[in-house]
C-alpha cells in the first residue's frame, strides 16, 4: 500500500527532532519558506481551524499546505516524487542545501557561465496572437515555470518603447521589481534588464490519483494521519497517464519556443518517471543519453541508496541523467524519429486482448439502425 515517504523534506521513517520543528513551521526546506503546496494542490490544503486534534503540531497556525513531497507505493521500491519543489526550487535567493546536485546539472548542461549569477522568474504566463509564415494568427497560452535570464544595460527611452508604458510608470515597475536604476549623461538606464542567455526550465513531477476517502488516502488526509501516527497511514497512488499527457501536450511546443528565442528548454522530471515514458511510448530514452544540449533536453534525476544505512532525514537526488537529441530526425528507414516518438503507443496491444476485454464486460446497450 502507498505510504507518504517524505513529509515537509523529511524521511517520515527517519523522523527526528528537527523534523518535528520543521513540520511545526510547516517548512519546506528546498524552498526555504512555508509549504505552498507544489503551487497546484491548494485543494488539499488542511484547515486547522476544524482539526483540533492537529492543531498542537502546527502553533499559531490556521490552514497549512499538505506538506508530501514523495510517496512510495511499495516496499523497497523507489519513492515517486509528487511536488515539483522538491526536485528544484528556484523561488528563493539563498540556495538550498539540499539541492545543489540538481542546480549544478542544469548549470552545466545549459552551458551557463561558472561563478555568475543568473536571475529566475518563475510561472511566467503569455498568452498572445502571433502570426505564422503564411500570415495565419495563431495564439500562444501557455505558463513556463521557471525562466532563467541574464542582463544587460539599457534605456529607459528604449524600455518605454518596448513594454508601451510612460516613462513614469516604466520606472515604477522597474523599482516595484529590483531593478537598478541609473543616470548617465542626463538619461536614465536600467543596468540589468533581461537579457540572453534565455533558459526555460519546465519541471514535471508525478501527479497522485484522487485517493479514496473512505480509506483516507486522499492527500490531505494521508498527509494528517502520517503526522499523527507515521507508521499506520495510507496514502494516494500515482496517477502515470496523467502525468504522460501533461509532458506529450508540451514538450515540444515548449522546446521549440526555447529554439525560436535563441535559448534552450531543459525539462527535469524522476529517474522513474523517465523510465515509464520509454516503457510506453515508442520513445527509448536511452539511445538519447548525451553530453551536450540538442533541441529537446531532459535532465532525470533520482534518489541514491534510499535503504542504505548511511541514509539522511533530508536526501539530496545525486543520480541523474542528461538526455538531448532532436525534435525530429531521419532515420535510416526513412521514418521521421526523435522527441516526438513520445506521442506514439509503444506497442499497440493485439487484438486478443481487445476481445478478451469484451467478453469480462457486459455490454451498455445496443445501437439499432
Amino acid at each position: 500500500m502507498s505510504k507518504i515517504f517524505e513529509l515537509y523534506g523529511f524521511r517520515l521513517d527517519c523522523w527526528n527532532d528537527e523534523a518535528a520543528k520543521n513540520r511545526a513551521k510547516a517548512w519546506c526546506p528546498f524552498m526555504d519558506s512555508e509549504c505552498d503546496g507544489g503551487g497546484n494542490r491548494y485543494l488539499s490544503a488542511i484547515d486547522l481551524k476544524s482539526s483540533n486534534h492537529l492543531r498542537r503540531y502546527f502553533p499559531g497556525k490556521d490552514i497549512v499546505q499538505s506538506g508530501v513531497c514523495s510517496l512510495r507505493l511499495r516496499e523497497g521500491e523507489q519513492p515517486w516524487i509528487v511536488c515539483p519543489r522538491r526536485l528544484l526550487s528556484l523561488k528563493t535567493q539563498m540556495p538550498s542545501d539540499y539541492q545543489s546536485h540538481v542546480k549544478a546539472e542544469l548549470a552545466q548542461r545549459s552551458e551557463l557561465e561558472p561563478r555568475k549569477a543568473y536571475r529566475a522568474w518563475s510561472e511566467v504566463k503569455m498568452k498572445i496572437e502571433t502570426t505564422n509564415n503564411d500570415d495565419e494568427t495563431k495564439s500562444f497560452d501557455y505558463t513556463f515555470d521557471y525562466i532563467i535570464a541574464g542582463t544587460v544595460r539599457k534605456k529607459v527611452s528604449e524600455i518605454v518603447s518596448l513594454v508601451g508604458n510612460s516613462e513614469r510608470v516604466t520606472l515604477r515597475i522597474a523599482e516595484e521589481n529590483g531593478y537598478t536604476i541609473a543616470m548617465r549623461d542626463g538619461e536614465r538606464w536600467i543596468d540589468d534588464f533581461p537579457a540572453e542567455p534565455i533558459i526555460i526550465v519546465e519541471i514535471m513531477t508525478s501527479s497522485t490519483s484522487g485517493g479514496d476517502k473512505k480509506k483516507r488516502t486522499q492527500i490531505a488526509m494521508a498527509c494528517e494521519d502520517a503526522i499523527i501516527d507515521p507508521a499506520n497511514h495510507n496514502g494516494p497512488s500515482i496517477n502515470y497517464r496523467q502525468v504522460w499527457a501533461r509532458m506529450v501536450s508540451q514538450l515540444i511546443v515548449k522546446s521549440q519556443v526555447g529554439l525560436a528565442w535563441g535559448g534552450r528548454t531543459f525539462w527535469l522530471l524522476q529517474d522513474v518517471l523517465a523510465n515509464y515514458i520509454s516503457s510506453t511510448t515508442a520513445l527509448d530514452l536511452s539511445r538519447y543519453i548525451a553530453k551536450y544540449p540538442n533541441e529537446v533536453n531532459i535532465l532525470a534525476f533520482g534518489y541514491d541508496d534510499v535503504d542504505g544505512a548511511d541514509a539522511k532525514p533530508i536526501m539530496e537526488l545525486e543520480d541523474s541523467t542528461f538526455y538531448s537529441g532532436p525534435i525530429t530526425e531521419n532515420a535510416g528507414d526513412s521514418q521521421a524519429k526523435g522527441f516526438v516518438e513520445i506521442v506514439k503507443i509503444g506497442a499497440p496491444p493485439n487484438k486478443e486482448h481487445l476481445w478478451r476485454s469484451l467478453f469480462k464486460k457486459a455490454p451498455s446497450g445496443i445501437l439499432r439502425l
